[in-house]
């Protein structure tokens, strides 16, 4: 009994000792005593996505890391309004600018119907033209080619239009686009163009939606009240969201840029026309070139500048 209890002594003095060498030849785990900074799950991890289109889920959260209210941004993509328009795409793809009717804008009732307005918005055209140098002539043939004077803003929902734009990417969205052009797209060639076009919308869609969303919550306005075109341009000078800040102006004076009003329409297509030159360029050539950045289609340009040359026949020196 004795000479066990020496044993257990002996044995525990040996298991002490080598703990003590261990902790002396082993030094321990680092750990840093500053705190390691909590980053903002806002702006760094997206949450859950509930979007109405699970095609949007992606967005939806990339829109969130990327800074955007995250509140916001769930409540406008759990809206089942807010879908995929995949037809959409495809017509724009398929639409070629060199077919489009542009004579309908320079025929005598066209013609009449601008010098109307011409007149009938004579103050804010004078004003704008006094602000910016741009001409009411060249004001007037941009609306009326752009929209009709306002007649016709676009029917199409500009949420769900960059929406679409900004997921063209992924495959699945391509896979609808496709499904309208039917036996095109097995044209190793075509198909290839058609994902090459996506590929900008992708990223020329996000980058707008962005725009429009911020436009949007500033304004505190209903992403299902916006409509304009298959591009996503919107009012009746037809801007797209990235030009409102930079180009909208309030042309009646109310402290409002409204570019469903005529007034500020106007004054915000001066402004525009200004910002690239206009007065600077003195030739033809240069002032249509001015043109092309409103819209970079040569027939388009060719329309105003023609509309704008009939328009001064119509009116007294």
């Amino acid at each position: 009994m004795k000479a066990n209890f020496i044993n257990y002594f002996l044995a525990g003095i040996l298991t002490l000792g080598l703990s003590f060498y261990s902790s002396c030849t082993h030094a321990p785990e680092q750990t840093s005593t500053t705190p390691t900074p909590v980053q903002s799950e806002e702006n760094t991890v997206a949450s859950p996505s509930y979007a109405a289109e699970p095609l949007f889920s992606s967005l939806e959260n990339l829109l969130i890391v990327d800074g955007m209210d995250i509140q916001f941004v769930q409540n406008i993509y759990q809206n089942p309004a807010v879908k995929l328009e995949p037809h959409i795409i495809a017509g724009n793809l398929k639409r070629s600018e060199k077919t489009l009717d542009y004579s309908q804008y320079l025929t005598d009732a066209s013609v009449l119907k601008a010098t109307k307005y011409l007149n009938e918005n004579q103050a804010s055209l004078n004003k704008a033209f006094k602000e910016f140098g741009v001409p009411p002539l060249i004001i007037v043939a941009v609306l009326t080619v752009e929209t009709c004077l306002g007649a016709y803003t676009g029917k199409y929902p500009t949420i769900n239009v960059l929406s679409t734009m900004a997921v063209a990417g992924d495959p699945q969205v391509q896979e609808k686009i496709f499904s309208f052009f039917g036996d095109k797209v097995s044209d190793p060639d075509v198909k290839k163009q058609i994902l090459s076009s996506l590929k900008q919308r992708e990223e020329r869609g996000y980058r707008q939606l962005k725009f429009l969303l911020t436009y949007l919550e500033k304004k505190h306005l209903d992403p299902s009240t916006i409509k304009g075109s298959v591009e996503g341009a919107i009012g009746i000078p037809q801007f797209l969201p990235s030009n409102i800040d930079h180009y909208g102006r309030d042309g009646d004076g109310d402290g409002i840029v409204d570019l469903f009003n005529h007034a500020d329409a106007i004054a915000s297509i001066a402004c525009f026309l200004n910002a690239h030159k206009w007065e600077k360029a003195r030739k033809v050539e240069e002032k249509k070139g001015v043109l092309l950045h409103y819209n970079r289609s040569i027939y388009y340009v060719d329309t105003v500048w023609t509309l704008a040359e009939k328009l001064k026949q119509n009116t007294p020196e």
